[in-house]
């Protein structure tokens, strides 16, 4: 059992942490939900907007994801020598899908998303390159859920 102390110590950074978390994943949910299907449904070249053009969803991400890791690490250092080891390694295998989430957006952004921009793209291979920001995108959601899950789970007294 976590102690009354503990949950008063660290509840500034895991509210913190769990606000960033959750936009991380409904930021990712709605591409999933929204965004994906209309692709998949018309997958036309060069639809998607520049990186740095207004509606692009690097002004959403850009600030929130490194905040996210860096509060999700900054929890796990300063306060993982007072909690039990049951929350330690809870802490731990957040941090472990927080990072394959990291690590899969990383191969989406930089592999998948530029054939949406390129007009000389076929549709075919747009639509292609959707179904796999399909997959990869659900695996984010995946991995950013039982992230949220093993860094607020431990709170409940």
């Amino acid at each position: 059992m976590v102690e009354v102390e503990v949950l008063r110590r660290t509840r500034v950074l895991s509210v913190g942490l769990t606000a960033l978390l959750c936009m991380w994943l409904f930021g990712n949910l709605y591409e999933q939900i929204v965004w994906n299907p209309r692709l998949l449904a018309d997958p036309r070249p060069g639809s998607l907007v520049g990186e740095f053009a207004v509606g692009s969803p690097v002004f959403y991400y850009l600030p929130w994801a490194p905040l996210t890791v860096l509060s999700a690490v900054l929890l796990r250092v300063r306060f993982g020598s007072v909690v039990p080891g049951s929350v330690r390694r809870s802490w731990n295998l957040g941090l472990s899908a927080l990072a394959l989430g990291v690590a899969v957006k990383v191969v989406l952004v930089t592999r998948v998303n530029p054939v949406f921009r390129d007009a000389t793209a076929s549709s075919e291979q747009v639509y292609d390159h959707a179904v796999l920001w399909a997959f990869g995108n659900g695996g984010v959601v995946l991995a950013v859920a039982v992230a949220v899950y093993l860094f607020t789970a431990w709170r409940r007294v």
